[in-house]
Formats: structure tokens, sequence, C-alpha cells
């Protein structure tokens, strides 16, 4: 026997205990075997079948409504330490980054920079369509943002 048939018959009796227990669970009458795979597979069945607990209060949903019929807006802390210590870290890891871009830009910019241009063939109509195509990106993206906040200030009021 080589090794890869005994991960065969490893597997093959993993899943003949896993199907011999799911029909010991839904058969509460049978008589349950003695082999501790099955029993551990059975637990297992047991556990999946179960529901679980209800974790929200009763009258959640009615107090969702209430808050809403009220206008409320609920936002979680800003000011939670672990936010602040986030915040904190990401300008720091953003500046270093910055900083190493810098860097690296006036190492080897005179190697890398002189190609990057002749590739963009800048005097080419195709980089102004392509100037002009993220410049409507940038104005649709600033405008429903515009929008989106304007709508919020007034419907708030």
């Amino acid at each position: 026997m080589n090794h890869h048939d005994q991960f065969e018959d490893r597997d093959e009796r993993e899943w003949l205990a896993q199907e011999r227990a799911r029909l010991e669970a839904r058969n509460p009458g049978a008589t349950p075997s003695g082999d501790p795979m099955v029993a551990r597979y059975r637990k297992l069945s047991h556990a999946l079948r179960t529901p679980l607990a209800d974790a929200l209060p009763d009258d959640f949903a009615a107090n969702v409504a209430r808050l809403a019929q009220a206008g409320v807006v609920v936002d979680a802390p800003l000011d939670a330490p672990d936010a602040t210590l986030e915040r904190k870290l990401t300008n720091l890891f953003v500046g270093l980054f910055a900083i190493a871009a810098v860097v690296v830009a006036a190492m080897y910019g005179s190697q890398w920079l002189p190609p990057i241009l002749g590739l963009l063939h800048l005097d080419s109509s195709v980089a102004v369509n392509w100037a002009l195509a993220l410049a409507a990106c940038v104005g649709a993206t600033w405008a429903t943002e515009h929008l989106r906040r304007h709508k919020e200030s007034t419907h708030a009021a």
C-alpha cells in the first residue's frame, strides 16, 4: 500500500464516520455506535442542527423603527482609543511611504523616468483623451459627493 492509498483510506473512514453520525443524529432511537470518531461527529452534527440563541433583544425592531422615525443618526465614537491609535499609525505609515517614494525617485528617477515618459507620448491625441477621461471621472466623483452632502444637509434640517 503506497502513501496515497493511506490518505484515501483515511478520508473514506472519515467520510463514513461523518455519514453514520449524521444518520444517527437524525434518528434519535437508533443505537449509537461505539466508534469514538462517530461520537465526535455526532456531537458536531447535533451542534450544527441546534439553532443559535437570538442575540438581539425582543424589541429591537421596534427600537430601530422608532429611531428611524425620529431621524436619529447613531454613529460609532470616532475618538475610541483603538480608532485614534489606528489613525495615528495610518498617518505615520503614509508619511513614511511618502518619504520613501521621494528618496527612491531622487535616487533612481534619472533611470526610470525617461522610459516612462517615452511610453506615455504626452504629445499624442491619445494622451489628451486619457487626460480628459481622467478629468471627467474626477469631476463626476466630486459632483456626486457634493450632491450627496448637500442632500444630507438639507434632509437633516
